[in-house]
């Protein structure tokens, strides 16, 4: 049947003037920037909500009634930050074509359009390389530079230290069981203050406030068979491992290192023990993931990393249940604990991936999948203590409480935002191994022009309280990481060349090209090198790992006979074999790795 042949009297016709076409309801942010179909229920929409967004529409976006003058000036300047980056990493990638085109022979017609490529489809690339088992361990860490060609016949080849020496722990001489001090309730608010001093500082996932409180009741009515007990008993246990920083801490006398006292050493053991026993007996729930969380954090000061990774795993995969059920449920009436909980929730997304990942740069473990949640873009928010302190007195501990806060989580945040920039260097340069460096040397230099700037620029914008180069007061220890952190990513994208210069003819088209990065590169392994303190904290592990890499690193420069080396290179070999021996009477991955390393410079 025709149109015309419809009854009139049925339908009334439809006109332009009785049917006025209205606007479209806006989605929100974050529905637009994903390009995803928006349900646009306020104040949150489904999708945000399922995965724990922060959801704001154009309208409201900039609504920052309910904030004091402090939140607000924070706010303002992570903001600005965050703009710079945006539009500084944007701007960059085209800059840098125009001059390393100039430089590279025989360059492509289509090398802009190839970088390009790059930076649009990055964001694939990492999430699908970055979950695969055996990367980036395997491009990144020094049993994958031991099967370099350089090292053939010269190393053994081996898949993992840690692997090839997990069975063997009973080798290890065993000490005399003790309790050392033993759990005393007199020591559980000092115990508290110094994990929160040395420990929470770098990662904070607790509510302090909260932590205080429940410290102060178990310090007066003892520790009860409950989660609350468990969190306290682990913050005890770091807090025995936990020693303050010493930045003229060095090797000359072992009355300098930084490492505990045995005593407590033993009664950590004790803490821990006793967390451990009522850890099976809490609910999976954010403090349940604490609780995991810290105990990685334990097992990483203990140096048992294959331990540490199975409790971060473990953390990752209840907070991914967690997110599930959280979208799947009705959100909660009660606005305080929601923020409350929603904050504590960003803080252990991002130390619970970027502590698995860490593992996964070292060791090829398999990946929890956590960041595939849609959080990446939600950086974690301070304390409202923090924003706002408030005037009335917490109690005996609350003067350790506020230590250094402010210098916390401007750390906290510019490690989330490193490990970003390090992921995405990674994916780019190590996605396709070893045997693109020589094939893709344009490719490579392009790549690593690019990462130079934004690690410049990020470094540039650290804030004077973590930065030693803007800060006389600042805090000397997060300053130390922050600027370890540079020197390895400069190492790290620098890596390429000394690998072409090692491996290629010295006739080669591109080797004057790459022979003053790879002995950049060099510059760079020995300066670090030179940098590394004998302190224990949580990731003393991966520096003495990441000093067996840079010894590497300079003994396969000097065994292809055609780089210069730097004047002092053989005194960070030393350095490196120092460090390892001294921390592999606690770890019998590094005590094989000291074999090796040993055994290559007796052959130089």
């Amino acid at each position: 049947m025709e149109r015309s042949d419809v009854p009139v009297g049925h339908k009334r016709p439809r006109t332009a003037g009785m049917y006025q076409r209205r606007r479209a309801v806006t989605a929100c942010l974050p529905c637009r920037t994903r390009k995803t179909k928006c349900d646009n229920i306020r104040p949150a929409c489904g999708f945000c909500m399922r995965h724990n967004a922060q959801c704001t529409y154009g309208d409201t976006a900039n609504d920052h009634s309910s904030f004091d003058p402090a939140s607000l000036a924070i706010l303002d300047r992570v903001n600005h930050v965050i703009k710079l980056l945006e539009t500084h990493s944007s701007r960059s990638s085209h800059e840098i074509v125009s001059s390393s085109n100039q430089e590279v022979p025989q360059v492509s017609p289509d090398i802009s359009s190839y970088e390009d490529r790059i930076v649009n489809d990055l964001d694939i690339q990492d999430e699908l390389r970055l979950d695969t088992p055996r990367f980036p361990a395997t491009i990144n860490n020094c049993e994958g530079i031991l099967r370099w060609p350089i090292f053939h016949n010269l190393a053994p080849c081996v898949e993992s230290f840690v692997f090839e020496t997990e069975n063997q722990d009973s080798q290890i001489p065993n000490r005399p069981v003790s309790l050392g001090r033993g759990i005393q309730e007199d020591d559980i608010i000092p115990l508290a203050g110094r994990f929160l001093s040395y420990v929470h500082i770098k990662n904070p996932i607790l509510d302090v406030s909260d932590f205080t409180r429940h410290v102060r009741d178990a310090s007066m009515n003892g520790l009860r068979w409950d989660g609350q007990s468990c969190l306290i008993l682990l913050a005890c246990a770091l807090g025995c491992l936990a020693v303050p920083f010493d930045s003229m801490s060095t090797w000359e006398s072992t009355q300098s290192i930084d490492i505990p006292p045995v005593v407590w050493m033993e009664t950590g053991a004790t803490y821990y023990l006793a967390a451990k026993k009522r850890l099976g007996l809490i609910e999976p729930s954010l403090l349940s993931i604490q609780c995991l969380f810290l105990c990685g954090v334990f097992e990483m000061y203990s140096m048992r990393a294959l331990s540490a990774w199975e409790y971060f795993n473990q953390a990752c995969c209840q907070l991914q249940n967690l997110f599930w059920k959280r979208g799947l449920s009705r959100p909660s009436t009660d606005e305080q604990d929601s923020r409350k909980s929603r904050q504590l929730e960003q803080r252990l997304y991002w130390s619970c991936m970027k502590s698995e990942f860490e593992l996964r740069c070292e060791i090829p473990l398999p990946s929890s999948g956590i960041s595939r949640f849609d959080l990446s873009d939600v950086l974690p928010s301070p304390p409202t203590e923090l924003l706002s302190p408030p005037s009335q007195d917490h109690g005996p501990v609350s003067p350790v409480m506020n230590h250094d806060e402010e210098g916390s989580w401007f750390y906290y945040l510019a490690e989330i935002s490193f490990r970003r920039i390090m992921n995405r260097a990674f994916a780019s340069i190590g996605g396709d191994g070893e045997g693109s460096w020589i094939t893709n040397f344009q490719q490579m230099r392009i790549r690593h022009d690019l990462f130079k700037e934004q690690i410049e620029f990020w470094y540039s914008h650290i804030p004077p309280q973590i930065n030693l180069n803007q800060g006389k007061e600042c805090n000397p220890e997060l300053a130390h990481y922050i600027r370890a952190r540079v020197m390895a990513f400069r190492e790290w994208i620098h890596r390429p060349f000394l690998y072409y210069a090692i491996h290629k003819s010295i006739d080669d088209a591109f080797m004057a090209q790459a022979m003053p990065l790879a002995r950049k590169c060099l510059d760079l392994c020995l300066e670090h090198q030179l940098l590394i303190q004998p302190h224990l904290h949580h990731g003393t592990w991966y520096v003495a790992r990441s000093c067996m890499t840079r010894a590497l690193l300079l003994i396969a420069a000097f065994r292809c006979g055609k780089i210069e080396m730097p004047e002092n290179w053989r005194e960070g070999l030393d350095h490196a074999l120092r460090t390892l021996r001294y921390w592999a009477t606690k770890s019998l991955d590094l005590q094989r790795a000291a074999d090796v390393l040993q055994d290559l410079i007796d052959a130089l």
